[in-house]
This record gives structure tokens, C-alpha cells and sequence, in this order.
């Protein structure tokens, strides 16, 4: 039965490994070409082969070390998901690199894409009552930094406290921002760092529910 449960734990570990290989290869190769939801399902689909491998091999050696690396590997792919549609990923404006600054282009991005007026751009927003680009702009900024909000208390002891897990969501935020300000990419805007925070708050106060965060250990066997 041992091996048996080995044996499938490997599989998922190789099922796993060939869905990601598919998705860094469809970031290199243009043929390869995944949308947002694709990308989404293919990762979200392989970070579910290895918890099943994590924990088949947790429950089979009695040892919980195969599922702590899989939070960390969760928490790097989160990551890199984060840095790849906000930096490279065409589909939402932008450039995939670093460009040659001129005072025109310069100028126009600090025209069209930088705001460092905290609200203003929410409140734009919300004003001009378009409602696909309020869900795509507010509401997406607001949920996509919410997996911070499980993945860093689950992996570092430390994230548990308020001060420093607001400080790192900050910090990874602001490096994404500047980034896309170096780059000429994609807006750099304080309320995508007050949206992002915000969202990644919530989830994190749910986690320090007693019971709440008891079922998340649980469930990737973190106890």
C-alpha cells in the first residue's frame, strides 16, 4: 500500500511538472500562446498535482517536509503569475521588456499611465460608470493580490504579524510598480498598490481567525 500511494505521489509530481514546463513554455514560444484563463487553469491544475503529491507523501512517511516545499513552490508560482501579467503579458498593454526612454514616450506615460494621488483613479472609475472596466481595473486589482493572504502567514511564521505581512504586500507591490515604470509598461498607479494591499488584508484577516487558519494548516498539513 506504501508503494502504491509512492507511486501515485510520483505521478502527480510528473503530471505536475509537464503542466509547467507547458506554461513556461507557452511564455517563450509564441505558438504556445495561453490567455489569462488559460493560464490560470494550467497552473492552478498543476499546483493541484502536487498538494496530491505532497499529500501522498506526507501520509506515507509521516513527515509533513513534502508539503512545506510545495507551499513554497505555491508561493513562488503565485508570484511569477503576478510578475507575468503585470509585466510581460500583451494582453493587458503590456511591453514584455525594458524600452529605449525618449522625452516624447517619457512624457506620454507620465501623462496617460503614472498617478501617485492616492483614490484618484478609483474615483475615476467609479464616476464614468463603465462597468467592464471597473470589474477589470478595481475589482481585479483588489483580488489579484489575495493568495498573499493564505501563502505568506502559512509559509513564515513571521507573516502572522500585521506590521511586517502589510510591509512585505508593500514592498512586492511597489517593486511591480517600479518596474512598470522603468519599462514604460502598463500603468504605475498608487491605488493599484492601495487596491492590491487592500485585497491581500482581507484574506489575511480571515487567517487570523483561529479556526479559519486551523483548517488552512489542515488542509496543505502545515500543523
Amino acid at each position: 500500500m506504501q508503494k502504491l500511494s509512492k507511486s501515485f505521489a510520483v505521478l502527480s509530481y510528473i503530471f505536475a511538472g509537464i503542466l509547467l514546463l507547458i506554461y513556461f513554455g507557452a511564455e517563450i514560444v509564441p505558438r504556445l500562446f495561453l490567455s489569462t484563463l488559460g493560464r490560470l487553469v494550467l497552473l492552478c491544475t498543476s499546483c493541484g498535482f502536487l498538494w496530491l503529491g505532497g499529500f501522498l507523501l506526507t501520509k506515507q512517511s509521516g513527515n509533513n517536509h513534502p508539503m512545506k516545499i510545495n507551499l513554497r513552490i505555491f508561493l513562488c508560482l503565485y508570484l511569477l503569475l503576478f510578475a507575468t501579467l503585470t509585466l510581460f503579458d500583451p494582453l493587458w498593454g503590456r511591453n514584455g521588456g525594458f524600452v529605449t526612454w525618449n522625452k516624447e514616450l517619457f512624457e506620454m506615460y507620465v501623462q496617460n499611465s503614472l498617478n501617485i494621488v492616492p483614490f484618484k483613479t478609483i474615483v475615476q472609475y467609479f464616476l464614468k460608470g463603465n462597468l467592464n472596466q471597473f470589474f477589470v481595473n478595481i475589482i481585479g486589482n483588489f483580488v489579484c493580490l489575495m493568495p498573499l493572504g493564505i501563502l505568506l502567514p502559512l509559509n513564515f511564521e513571521k507573516q502572522r504579524k500585521t506590521g511586517i505581512f502589510l510591509l512585505t504586500c508593500a514592498a512586492i507591490v511597489s517593486a511591480v510598480e517600479i518596474l512598470q515604470f522603468i519599462t514604460l509598461s502598463g500603468s504605475c498607479d498608487i491605488d493599484d498598490l492601495i487596491l492590491n494591499v487592500a485585497g491581500a488584508f482581507l484574506i489575511y484577516l480571515f487567517t487570523k481567525n483561529k479556526a479559519a487558519f486551523g483548517f488552512l494548516k489542515r488542509i496543505f498539513l502545515a500543523e
